[in-house]
């Protein structure tokens, strides 16, 4: 048996082309069964691209030829021998997988006597590099990789889902927590209504029977003023009550919307004038007739100009602008309906911005989120949570802009424009007219007519609410001179220049809160040793301890107790005294049990050092002190003067004098001696001098010492 050729891909096989498996002809490569010592230099490596393959081969039994027969089998394929028809030479092979083949061929003559030779061809089918080790390492690694990617992304999945609903829950119990504050505070309201009945009525009773020089009259006044404004937030938190839980019904009836709009925004001239404000109202057409409910539009546009005149700064700018409302102002998720217009009004002020994050919560009820109250936040937090109640309930939105020392509110409301241009007579303006009522009630503090002498001690008060503001005033300028401010910034300055002996202050102020005074007056050497009172109607530990950490001396819950102040302010002004005192006394100055800061204990030490360093030198005058400290005169003449209580030249001698006292008491010199120490040049100026501060002569003192 001998092959005589190879085909692959039914194209045949030229031993030593290029690309072809075979380097000598197929006829030479037939191997016994069995050897197996040639069978690895016989082996034939194919592609996983020449997986077709054909074999032919042939016999030498010459002698009727035709009747030769052939049996094979491919080993790696299957064991089984194959018989071939009469003539058949050639076997072929269609897609080879990749492995190791032994193709077995054998020959019968035409007697059908088969021959005990069996001639082999060895086969190595390479595989597809799709199919290699390699590739199923990389096919495992992407198996893992997806199904970790599955398992992350499934996990990620129930994480997202899991903190959507924790979400959900918080929301939730937000809403309900402030629900049931809300309804707390309602009910409390209800309660208050009665008392207060009973608090107002015997107030106007009062008031009549009061004559009009009574000096009572201011009190009256102040009481009555406050019962008002609890009367007011009492009627502001029932009525959001009522709107939040959607108990309102909307009237609506004809009239002319611009007109009205503009008729409320009039009514805000008066207040507006009186704070140098420039108003303007600008609208896309003169009048737009349609139905809509009176009472709803006046509170939503009352609270919107109140609140934007109420925080413009003086001589600012309060504007009102009417026009269609565009698509990104109406929203992508509400559509136009057929006969409805959509309007926007802009309300802009200018005044203090208002911060990103405080964008939304600003419309919420009570979102007082922190100890300092911002400039745009000084009342309860209701009128614009009751606007957001009110446009919500409407279907229209409304949004809030801030910018350039500007802030931009936008309503946009949907209305149906009316063809006939009726007007129903159903304007009124009692909610308009009270709010203003109430703006120049708080703008008008009582004025009190009793004044005071000049007294010794000057108290500075910083309080943001002008009416406990000039309370405080009425009250403390009894005993003291009293100034007041109404903002923390403008509080340190006032602290700096006048230089008082207490300072007052409350907590929560627009600008610069009260954390903020105690810091700014602690880290200064003009005020670091003022003692400072905080009023503060947060009684929560962390507040009070933050205040006295901050520096402050005191912390007083409010309501405030007017007698306990008093008393406080009395006690800090007479330790003070007392400390000076103590200190002029002492033979060796200590300054450590003097001070109430650590600035001022750092002060009095380097005073002392350098005094101690210049002690012999009868030329060591204030110029050379002063210029040793690097302070100027009058600075340093105050804080000495309010620390120690004595002049300059004073402290000078007052410390010479201890260091002689000391000296007398704890050495075997000589008077003589210890006057020229201690910066004396004339032992007898030394004996005046010391006489006069401890009323005994230096010899004296050396005796009984």
């Amino acid at each position: 048996m001998y092959f005589t050729d190879l085909r692959i891909n039914d194209t045949p096989v030229v031993p030593g082309e290029k690309g072809v498996p075979l380097n000598r002809s197929i006829t030479t490569m037939s191997v016994p069964a069995g050897d197996d010592g040639r069978e690895e230099d016989n082996i034939i490596e194919l592609s996983y691209r020449q997986s077709n393959i054909e074999i032919r081969f042939s016999t030498n039994s010459y002698l009727e030829a035709e009747k030769n027969r052939y049996s094979y089998r491919m080993v790696g394929l299957s064991d089984r021998w194959l018989l071939l028809p009469p003539g058949q030479k050639a076997v072929q092979f269609f897609n080879l997988p990749a492995g190791n083949y032994r193709f077995e061929i054998k020959a019968a003559n035409n007697d059908g006597l088969w021959s005990d030779e069996v001639s082999t061809l060895h086969f190595r089918m390479k595989p597809s590099p799709f199919l290699s080790p390699w590739a199923w390492g990389l096919y495992g690694l992407m198996a893992i990789g997806a199904a970790c990617f599955v398992l992350r992304y499934f996990t990620n999945k129930k994480l997202f889902e899991h903190r959507l609903e924790l979400e959900r829950i918080k929301e939730q119990n937000m809403k309900e927590l402030t629900r049931a504050r809300i309804n707390f505070f309602t009910n409390i309201s209800h309660d208050l209504k009665t008392p207060l009945t009973l608090v107002v009525d015997p107030l106007k009773q009062l008031k009549t029977m009061l004559p009009e020089n009574n000096p009572c009259n201011a009190y009256v006044h102040l009481i009555e003023k406050n019962v008002n404004r609890i009367q007011r937030t009492i009627s502001q938190l029932l009525q959001f009550r009522e709107i939040e839980s959607q108990k309102i019904t909307l009237n609506r009836q004809p009239g002319d919307l611009i007109r009205f709009i503009g008729s409320i925004f009039s009514l805000f001239d008066f207040y507006a004038n009186k704070k140098g404000i420039e108003t303007d109202f600008n609208s896309f057409c003169e009048s737009f007739y349609t139905r809509f409910d009176h009472d709803v539009i006046e509170k939503i546009f009352t609270n919107l100009f109140s609140n934007a005149v109420k925080y413009t700064t003086e001589n600012g700018y309060v504007g009102v602008k009417v026009a269609r409302a565009s698509d990104e102002q109406i929203g992508a998720n509400r559509n136009r309906m057929p006969g409805t217009e959509y309007l926007a009004f802009t309300v802009t002020n200018t005044g203090a911005e208002i911060p990103e994050e405080r964008k939304e919560s600003i419309f919420e009820s009570f979102n007082r989120l922190s100890d300092r109250r911002p400039e745009f936040e000084g009342s309860t937090g209701l009128g614009l949570a009751i606007v957001k109640e009110l446009v919500n309930n409407l279907g229209g939105r409304v949004s809030l802009a801030s910018g350039n020392s500007r802030v931009a509110f936008t309503v946009v409301l949907p209305f149906t424009l009316l063809a006939e241009r009726t007007d129903s007579g159903a304007e009124s303006y009692d909610y308009t007219v009270s709010e203003i009522d109430n703006m120049l009630s708080e703008e008008d503090p009582s004025a009190w007519s009793d004044r005071h002498d000049r007294k010794a001690c000057t108290i500075v008060v910083i309080e943001d609410d002008p009416n406990l503001r000039n309370y405080l005033e009425q009250r403390l300028s009894k005993f003291y001179n009293v100034y007041t401010v109404a903002n923390g910034s403008e509080g340190v300055v006032k602290v700096e220049r006048i230089a008082p002996q207490i300072v007052i202050t409350d907590l929560m102020m627009p600008g610069t809160d009260g954390f903020g005074v105690c810091r700014s007056l602690r880290s200064n050497i003009k005020t670091s040793h003022i003692p400072i009172i905080v009023l503060s109607g947060m009684k929560d530990s962390d507040s009070k301890i933050r205040a006295l950490e901050a520096g402050a001396n005191v912390f007083l819950d409010k309501p405030l107790d007017m007698d306990f102040l008093l008393k406080q302010v009395d006690n800090l002004i007479r330790t003070q005294n007392e400390l000076k005192e103590r200190y002029s006394k002492k033979f060796i100055a200590e300054p450590s049990k003097l001070t109430i800061s650590s600035m001022d204990e750092e002060l009095l030490k380097k005073a002392m050092n350098y005094i101690e360093q210049n002690i012999d030198n009868n030329d060591y005058d204030v110029d050379a002190f002063a210029a040793d400290m690097s302070i100027g005169r009058t600075l340093l003449y105050q804080k000495i003067n309010d620390i120690t209580g004595m002049s300059v030249k004073e402290f000078i001698l007052d410390i010479r004098l201890k260091r002689a006292a000391q000296l007398l008491k704890e050495s075997d010199l000589t008077i003589a001696e210890i006057s020229v120490m201690t910066g004396f040049a004339n032992p007898k100026y030394f004996s005046i001098c010391f006489k006069r501060h401890f009323e005994v002569t230096p010899t004296e003192f050396k005796r009984k010492a």
